[in-house]
């Protein structure tokens, strides 16, 4: 036997017996499902601040977060974790505007950080502030990332001199917030608690300075860590949960029109003996290209497929290979990933036939398929991928690959306990519950929020002492709040900002009031391996340990390359702090290996258990153009790490990291096979230290830094 095969029934969702007050549906729908009118409810209420929603994929989650914009005058900010959601819910919302019809004719916006630098160009406006300002005030409807509203919170986009005078902190943050009654927030569920605590702290300080406003978090797997800050803050938030309250069910008894079908009947195979490494999915795709994928199109005409990788290497290399087998026969072949230009994303989900893509498309993006190969990193993101296939009707077949490492096959079918059995059928939910039991632990890295997140919470205390006239409670009020949640003493953590400053490590600090990690390690890149892609789309961002893995290619100076981008007519103010300059050429047949590597006494620095600012870093590469100038800029720069001494293998089996955490094999000498050491970036070093202790038990030093 070569694979597993089960089968997942049909989802039914229960569709509501009234449709709310208020609402008045377009002609062409029947009714609302249950979760949608009762978080249309909830959110009437004003007694409550926060509602989640925890329909599953695919159930209509964005219609019950708009219906109060599209049925009052409710102006709504939404927060998506991936452009490419954004760019999607931004098509689904104005088709809820042209259903609906509001009478206020709301106006809809999308922003991300490139949109903003070109709009402030385009119109040639002084600051980020300005141009944000603008947006708020000209859109009812503002589709976002919370990487921007965490900086507004963050008071990140005020115009100060050095001594911190300047703009008043209530300039950006409560001009927004008194323009939008509800914040919504997608797929939360992919967030991990540094986020969780940046989030918290925005909503505390508008609970402190904007009373009344509400929040929304949609998000199948609702997070734990947040339900229970949010209930130490005082803040009141209701869960709609449609399993609890029978809202779904598998099959339907003849004449039943109380439900609606969410998810077509999907035959799911699990390949055995897959090896646990980044090569095993590829060239399974490889083989099997024509003798499965092909042969599936060919078998059920009309098909749409996705193909969903966790590295954006393997879809490149891939992308050549299939377009030689299936456009020949007429089937387009696209890819959506981080490094595709904008032109190719907003056309790719659309016109593919079948789409390649990472994790660009597998957050929340509705695309009509019904076959679909997949890898997954973990349990959540296994159900993700998985919710993209069976959303629409109207195929013959709906069919799935689940490229799993053998061990997680073999916990699913061969295991003494195992959940699954090959030929059977099972419903959606026991199925999500056997994957989450039984697949790899990933670490939530719960000491988080009180090692490091208070840091930035002392920060947004310290910015509402400035505000006292304005808000002559809300510095106490937050203080409270924050120190109750978290199990912190904001004076300690002012104690701990001005301890690493002194140690000249103000980078740790501006580290841990990131949202997403500051990319320290992030290149700007010419990407010449699309001959058909728009000069102006050549000019990205990548990080440099993916580069060395998987990428050829060659060195570029820093004026040379923004000068070509400037004539492209590419703003240029997101390079300027790049770690150097490349020129893409080209994809690795095979993964390189590759260390970094430091002259100094590494042992030493593990062993003091802190995070560093630590300059001197090189990478030791056995081939490569351009590597001793990478070198050379990389040991020039102070990068905030944390040192362990465990070798890289260990530290991820141990502890369960992430697969994209940044940990990296680190050694004092160049040609090493096997480095003993390893070294996390970033937020990764920040997030690092707080489990490091799991091996060195010890007392607190106080400012671990």
């Amino acid at each position: 036997m070569t694979a597993y095969s089960i089968v997942l029934q049909s989802l039914y969702s229960r569709l509501c017996e009234k449709t709310p007050e208020g609402i008045t549906l377009p002609t062409e729908w029947s009714s609302l499902s249950w979760h949608q009118a009762a978080t249309f409810e909830a959110l009437k209420d004003s007694s409550v601040d926060v509602v989640f929603n925890t329909a599953v994929t695919g159930d209509g989650k964005s219609l019950a977060a708009y219906l109060p914009a599209m049925t009052s005058r409710t102006y709504t900010f939404a927060a998506y974790p991936t452009n490419e959601l954004a760019r999607d819910q931004e098509k689904q919302v104005r088709s809820y505007k042209n259903k609906f019809q509001p009478e206020y004719d709301p106006q809809i916006y999308r922003l991300n950080a490139a949109i903003l630098e070109e709009f402030i160009e385009t119109n040639k406006l002084p600051s980020k502030q300005a141009g944000l300002l603008n947006r708020s005030d000209n859109s009812e409807i503002l589709l976002t990332n919370p990487d921007i509203f965490h900086y507004i919170h963050d008071f990140r986009y005020l115009r100060r001199n050095k001594e911190g005078k300047g703009d008043n902190p209530n300039r950006l943050f409560a001009n927004i917030d008194k323009n939008y009654k509800l914040s919504v927030f997608d797929e939360f569920h992919i967030f991990s608690s540094p986020q969780i605590t940046n989030i918290l702290n925005a909503i505390l300080l508008i609970k402190h300075t904007v009373p009344g406003k509400q929040f929304l978090f949609l998000s199948a797997t609702p997070n734990e860590l947040l339900q229970e800050f949010l209930y130490k803050a005082g803040l009141k938030y209701r869960v709609i949960n449609p399993v609890k309250e029978g809202g779904y069910r598998f099959s339907l008894e003849k004449g039943d029109k109380n439900w609606r079908q969410i998810s077509q009947p999907i035959a799911l195979i699990f390949p055995r003996n897959l090896e646990p490494n980044s090569r095993s999915s590829y060239e399974w795709i490889l083989e099997n290209a024509e003798t499965t994928i092909l042969r599936f199109f060919q078998d059920y005409p009309s098909s749409k497929g996705a193909i969903i990788l966790n590295s954006i290497a393997a879809v490149k290399k891939l992308l050549p290979r299939l377009k030689e087998i299936f456009e020949p026969l007429g089937f387009k072949v696209r890819e959506n990933t981080g490094l595709t230009g904008e032109t190719e994303k907003s056309k790719s989900v659309e016109e593919a036939d079948l789409l390649l893509g990472t994790s660009t498309i597998d957050v929340g993006v509705d695309f009509r398929i019904n076959f679909l190969v997949f890898e997954a990193a973990d349990a959540g993101n296994f159900i993700q991928r998985l919710g993209r296939l069976g959303r629409h009707e109207g195929f013959d077949a709906y069919q799935a690959y689940a490229l799993l490492p053998r061990f997680i096959v073999e916990r699913l079918f061969e295991a003494e306990s195992h959940p699954l059995q090959d030929g059977e059928t099972y419903d959606r939910l026991t199925f999500s519950d056997s994957v989450r039991s039984h697949f790899a632990f990933v670490n939530e890295f719960e000491k988080y929020p009180q090692r490091w997140g208070g840091i930035q919470s002392a920060c947004v205390y310290s910015e509402l002492l400035r505000l006292t006239h304005q808000y002559p409670k809300a510095a106490q009020g937050f203080g409270n709040d924050i120190q109750n949640v978290l199990g912190i003493s904001v004076k300690k953590k002012f104690g701990q900002i001005k301890h690493c400053q002194r140690e000249g490590k103000q980078k740790v600090v501006d580290e841990a009031r990131s949202f997403r990690g500051s990319s320290q390690l992030n290149c700007a890149i010419y990407d010449a391996t699309n001959r058909d892609e728009p000069e102006n789309e050549r000019f990205k961002t990548y990080n440099l340990p993916s580069l060395l893995s998987n990428f050829t290619f060659e060195w570029r100076e820093k004026e040379a390359f923004l000068e070509r981008a400037k004539k492209a007519g590419v703003a240029t103010n997101r390079f300027e702090k790049a770690l150097c300059y490349l020129k893409l050429t080209g994809y690795r047949e095979v993964r390189e290996d590759w260390h970094f590597y430091h002259t100094g006494e590494v042992g030493e620095i593990a062993k003091s258990g802190k995070v560093q600012v630590l300059k001197g870093l090189q990478v030791w590469q056995p081939h490569g153009s351009g590597r001793n100038q990478v070198s050379k800029k990389l040991s020039s720069r102070g990068l905030v790490c944390f040192v362990c001494d465990r070798d890289r293998a260990s530290v991820r089996a141990t502890l369960g990291l992430p697969i994209h955490f940044q940990v990296y094999a680190l050694s004092n000498e160049l040609n090493d096979a096997n480095p003993r050491y390893s070294i996390a970036f970033g937020q990764s070093a920040l997030l690092l230290e707080t489990l490091a202790w799991h091996w060195k038990p010890k007392e607190d030093e106080g400012w671990i830094c």
